[in-house]
């Protein structure tokens, strides 16, 4: 026990004494924990601002009649083929290749892997089946461009056939307005066998480079990249796009200037003018393929008679039109094809003013002192058409004949020319091609068979003898036979004068300076592509 104890009084004196050294030594220093590397914030997204004079009445691509529903439709959605841009040259998108078959009538298509719908679910020939089904239901919009189709047959998951009636030599230009939908999407939405429609006017079933995530009628629609696009996002892209809608002209032009958007559709030549001179602010000017007429009721009196419509035909100042709506960005048309198009007839002349040939002609139908009032129907957003109507008014005051302007948006003018019973004497149509090619000008507005149910021959014109060349010039595969056919039906109607033709316009479009990309596509007429645009700079 006792050599315990001393043990243990020993241990306690080690410890003591080596308490007092450590208090005695000097402190050591830790040294300092190294400092968190800073977080790298997230880029901002890139927002591109595009405003527009009009809202997409549905966000249906096969709907598409017009600019408006084609934008989101270009953008959204995906086609087999579709339009270069800023060319009028095809190439692949959905497909990958294609094949014609001997019996000049069935292509097939093999389609690409992999494509993905904005869903996830992969893009397969079904989804190409129930489209063009779907075209043939509906009969509207892409319909128009494509009534040589009949059907489609699924081969494989990435092979299909797209067969027409007749040879059809501009299926595949008419092909890339033909936007593929997700068939289960679209089926899942459908009422009481409507394909969709209803749900379709404010959603989107695409596999496009944007997605559509909100929509305010009227006001603007928003879209946000879509990270699985099958052509990618390497190079400069915008993350996020907002079509905005601003009717006027001037309030465009105003949101431009303060920054407000990025992109404008000018519509104005004296708007371009003046922002030339914007600091911050590039203007575009592109020669374009539409064509502006007035259309003439020819199944009313006195319009039923080709002389009146001849006659005021040369009541209007064709000139002053170039000069004062369009600051000299328009050329006079020459008949009812712009001249860059195929077939086009090169003995056609300018349109030109002639009083003294008008009067002769009303007074040889019997009106030679005028006497008679027409309503005529015009797009009252778009300047160019107000003062049209002005000069229209005054080259026929000077017949005796007064002409009463009647405004319309676009929808309600459709509407108004949908039956006879609504439909006035006379209205502004333009053709905005989906594709450079004869059809499209003269079956849309000349064919008997496009006179009401929303058609665009708001002269309810009917001549067999038209019809005929029309049909026949669908399938002609032969290239100068053809064009004989178109030739005659250009003749025909310089005769006939269901239209007047007055101009084949200019694009004119502005922007913020920071804004790359843009290029003005003909078969697109006004839709923009903004996939190949970007604000890197903004």
């Amino acid at each position: 026990m006792f050599f315990h104890k001393k043990g243990a009084s020993l241990l306690t004196l080690v410890i003591l004494i080596g308490l007092v050294l450590s208090a005695c030594a000097t402190p050591t220093v830790a040294p300092p924990a190294a400092e968190p590397a800073p977080t790298e914030a997230p880029a901002e997204p890139k927002v591109l601002i595009m405003g527009v004079e009009g809202s997409a009445p549905t966000f249906d691509p096969l709907a598409a009649s017009d600019s408006r529903v084609d934008t989101p439709s270009l953008n959204m959605y995906s086609s087999l083929i579709q339009v270069k841009p800023g060319t009028t040259e095809t190439e692949l998108d959905l497909a990958e290749s294609y094949e014609l078959g001997d019996d000049g009538l069935t292509y097939t298509f093999t389609l690409r892997k992999g494509v993905k719908f904005h869903d996830g679910s992969e893009l397969k020939a079904e989804d190409v089946k129930y489209t063009v089904d779907r075209m043939l239901a509906i009969k509207k919009g892409v319909y128009r461009s494509l009534t040589s189709v009949v059907g489609s047959e699924v081969i494989d998951d990435y092979t299909v056939t797209i067969t027409t009636g007749e040879p059809f030599p501009g299926l595949a230009q008419a092909l890339a307005r033909l936007y593929v939908l997700n068939s289960e999407v679209v089926k899942a939405n459908e009422e009481e066998g409507d394909w969709g429609e209803k749900w379709l006017e404010n959603h989107e079933a695409g596999s496009g480079p944007y997605t559509l995530v909100s929509f305010e009628p009227e006001q603007q629609f928003t879209m946000e990249a879509f990270p699985d696009y099958h052509k990618g996002w390497e190079g400069a892209h915008a993350d996020k796009v907002i079509f905005r809608v601003l009717k006027e002209v001037s309030t465009r032009r105003l949101a431009l200037e303060n920054g407000d958007v990025d992109w404008i559709t000018v519509g104005s030549a004296d708007s371009y003018e003046a922002l030339k001179s914007v600091d911050g602010v590039k203007v575009y000017a592109d020669a374009t393929l539409n064509e502006l007429y007035f259309a003439f009721n020819t199944q009313i009196e006195p319009l039923d008679d080709a002389r009146v419509r001849k006659a005021l035909s040369l009541a209007y100042d064709y000139q002053g039109h170039v000069e004062q709506a369009r600051n000299g960005f328009a050329d006079i048309a020459r008949g009812p094809l712009p001249a860059s198009i195929p077939c086009f007839d090169e003995s056609m002349e300018p349109s030109k003013m002639d009083l003294e040939e008008a009067k002769s002609l009303l007074a040889d139908a019997g009106y030679p002192d005028g006497g008679f009032e027409l309503e005529m129907i015009y797009q009252g957003t778009m300047a160019e058409e107000t003062v049209a109507v002005q000069i229209m008014a005054d080259g026929a005051a000077q017949l005796g004949v007064t002409i009463k302007p009647l405004a319309m948006e676009w929808p309600a003018k459709v509407a108004a020319y949908s039956s006879l019973d609504t439909a006035t004497g006379m209205g502004t149509i333009w053709i905005y091609p989906s594709y450079p090619d004869p059809d499209q000008y003269l079956f849309r507005l000349a064919h008997s068979s496009q006179a009401g149910n929303e058609g665009l021959n708001f002269a309810y014109y009917s001549n067999p003898r038209m019809d005929e060349l029309l049909v026949a010039g669908q399938s002609e595969l032969d290239p100068e036979k053809r064009c004989e056919l178109y030739r005659e039906a250009q003749q025909i109607w310089v005769e006939d004068t269901p239209y007047a033709n007055v101009v084949i316009g200019w694009a004119l479009a502005a922007s913020r300076d920071y804004v790359e990309g843009y290029v003005w596509t003909p078969s697109h007429s006004f839709a923009q592509n903004v996939y190949i645009m970007s604000v890197e700079g903004k």
